[in-house]
């Protein structure tokens, strides 16, 4: 079964400069194997040695964090959309301590109804180069809840809450026992 992987820009230099390229598999750990198979080296630099994504590799599928579904054994269906998306910090402009300098925040964000199913987090992360690292969640039908971990610039994270809250998702912050 064909899927297209959406390849991150730091690992094009392993699938020639290709943003996007096609692999086979019916779940997502057969998909990093025939990857892995098409283009040598690009496995580890996601995954451990035991073959498990790395802390900080989050999967997509048709927008969708793998984490939310059934891991590396998400079924893959034919012409399905797979992103592979590292959690990187940082953030443009003039080199220097502010600049470069990265922060940690939790928050817990609660979500309206019509945004439970909408790719709230990973735009906000993607947009904004935000680090999310999701610490608790619980999402329903009509609940949805999240506690994460966000790193990136002092900047970059008020832009990016400012962004889910322009949205209608309610954001928090965490502190005391109920961050760790």
């Amino acid at each position: 079964m064909a899927v297209k992987v959406r390849i991150p820009t730091p690992l094009q230099k392993l699938t020639n400069n290709q943003p996007e390229v096609q692999c086979d598999g019916a779940t997502i750990n057969e998909m990093l194997k025939d990857l892995e198979r098409k283009h040598p080296g690009i496995q580890e630099r996601i995954c451990d040695a035991d073959g498990k994504l790395r802390r900080f590799v989050n999967v997509y599928v048709n927008e969708e964090d793998i984490r939310f579904l059934q891991g590396q054994d998400t079924k893959l269906k034919d012409k399905d959309d797979v992103s592979i998306i590292p959690a990187i910090a940082g953030g443009a402009g003039k080199p220097g301590p502010e600049a470069s300098r990265t922060v940690k925040k939790q928050v817990m964000l609660v979500f309206p109804q019509n945004q439970i199913k909408e790719p709230a987090v990973f735009l906000m992360a993607k947009k904004f180069d935000i680090m999310p690292n999701i610490r608790r969640a619980r999402v329903t039908e009509t609940v949805g809840e999240m506690t994460l971990e966000l790193e990136g610039t002092e900047k970059n994270l008020a832009l990016g809450l400012k962004y889910l809250e322009s949205l209608g998702i309610k954001v928090e912050p965490v502190t005391g026992q109920s961050a760790s």
